[in-house]
């Protein structure tokens, strides 16, 4: 119940905090208009580089999003009470990703076409695109619950985090953007598709019990 219950309590907090889900898809939709202007306008330009930046500004667009995680639970003590009370820190570094996810990663799913839209992704894409984001932003979450706990009692440490998770998820980013441009190219992108699938099961499964020994560093 407690674990429900934290995820509830995080996604509450996190509708009520506007700025929370529009920053990154508003960060998106900025980059993105920079890419006509600096390469052209030509379709065929833009549709080549297409999978790379849509999957480039879904990473970044979540990567800024991740320092927060723990900090405002370390900072209003809401951590001291999850130890105290004997709660699972291990379900509570996975509750905190899933909330992360429905907040954060959900959004950049749905914005992803109109990304693809404003880049001329052709139209046998989105289908994979939609498919490989589902199975890699629970990655960017979970990862980012680690990089959140490690960081989470230092004052602006976004940049360090960037730097701790970032070569963590370039294999992420390798595997996604190449199942796109297989599909683009009228290839199959089923290996790639099960390499995201794979490290998804890893990273559900050890993610959240790194989160949970960097908790407790920095608690004792």
């Amino acid at each position: 119940m407690r674990f429900w219950a934290l995820i509830k309590r995080d996604v509450l907090v996190s509708w009520r905090k506007k700025s929370n889900i529009y920053q990154p898809l508003v960060f998106q939709l900025l980059i993105v208009t920079m890419f006509p202007l600096g390469l052209g306008a030509g379709a065929q330009t833009l549709a080549k580089i297409a999978p790379a930046v849509v999957w480039i500004l879904a990473l970044l667009s979540t990567l800024i999003t991740l320092e927060n995680i723990f900090k405002d639970d370390y900072e209003d003590g809401s951590l001291d009470l999850y130890v105290l009370s004997g709660m699972n820190l291990y379900l509570a570094s996975l509750s905190k990703a899933i909330a992360h996810w429905f907040t954060t990663g959900i959004p950049v799913i749905l914005f992803a076409p109109v990304i693809g839209v404003l880049m001329h992704l052709p139209d046998h894409s989105y289908g994979i695109l939609m498919l490989s984001l589902l199975l890699a932003t629970p990655i960017f979450s979970l990862l980012g619950t680690v990089g959140s706990a490690l960081i989470m009692n230092i004052k602006n440490g976004g940049m360090l985090l960037s730097v701790l998770i970032m070569p963590l998820l370039a294999p992420i980013l390798i595997f996604g953007a190449g199942a796109v441009l297989e599909t683009s190219l009228g290839n199959s992108a089923y290996s790639h598709l099960m390499l995201l699938l794979g490290c998804t099961v890893l990273s559900l499964t050890l993610a959240p019990l790194a989160a949970a020994a960097a908790i407790k560093i920095n608690l004792e």
